[in-house]
């Protein structure tokens, strides 16, 4: 696979820290499936070394939009990016989620976490049902509900400051959610200790979790993204995901 520089259609600014890059990729835009990610050149010269790993926020009628906090000094050259830029792009790289059929499928996205789940919907909404619950630190953080509804989907919302929706971490609202439904298929990504306490309030149900993970290779080879797996071996997020059965993570 060799990587593709895509003209920069917009950037938008979604919350103070977060970005959202829009692309002229047709190609891609076919290509890509929910879950995958790509591997981002930031800069042009040496430093940073390392391409910055993004999942995929959307991507319709030859669009691939890419949502990212800005976290350190490789995305907060990437924030830089301005309309008529080209970015090099190497991808789409990762399995995809599962694509389920006749389904009740429950989105659960905290914070960042909130963007790939975005193009999970728009993919899974033929087919399925899809309900979704959303939360993050405050209002202001709690991207992309308009983009929700606009598939149809009507997010539960949750803040931990509780200036929107229910007030507090997405877990009881999406345990009473998965409680109403049929053999529901979880979908979620957000932080480490949200997915932790989701897997354990929802088990036996299903959780797939899309990790958002510092990668090196990208590739599985050095083993930067691994966690234990239930007995024994590991998880390497950029091959064996980066969307995981969590049930099966030694957490």
């Amino acid at each position: 696979m060799r990587p593709v520089a895509y003209p920069v259609l917009a950037r938008r600014r979604l919350c103070p820290d977060v970005f959202l890059i829009e692309l002229d990729a047709p190609g891609l835009a076919q290509r890509v499936k929910p879950g995958q990610f790509l591997n981002i050149r930031v800069g042009d010269g040496p430093d940073p070394l390392l391409r910055r790993p993004l999942s995929v926020c959307d991507a319709d009628e030859g669009r691939v939009r890419l949502a990212f906090r800005v976290v350190g000094r490789g995305t907060a050259l990437l924030a830089r990016t301005r309309t008529g830029d080209r970015l090099d792009v190497l991808g789409p790289l990762g399995r995809p989620a599962p694509a389920p059929r006749n389904r009740n499928v429950l989105l659960v996205g905290g914070g960042i976490g909130i963007a790939p789940l975005l193009f999970t919907a728009r993919r899974l909404a033929t087919g399925n049902r899809v309900h979704a619950v959303l939360g993050a630190r405050t209002r202001e953080q709690l991207i992309l509900r308009r983009e929700f509804r606009a598939l149809g989907t009507k997010p539960i919302l949750t803040t931990d400051d509780g200036s929107l929706g229910f007030p507090g971490p997405v877990i009881e609202p999406a345990a009473d959610a998965a409680a109403k439904l049929d053999r529901p298929l979880v979908f979620t990504c957000g932080p480490k200790p949200m997915l932790r306490a989701l897997v354990r309030r929802l088990d036996p149900v299903p959780v797939w979790g899309f990790i958002e993970e510092r990668m090196g290779c990208g590739t599985g080879i050095c083993y930067c993204c691994a966690l234990p797996r239930k007995g024994g071996g590991w998880v390497r997020f950029c091959a064996d995901g980066p969307v995981v059965l969590l049930n099966e993570v030694a957490w």
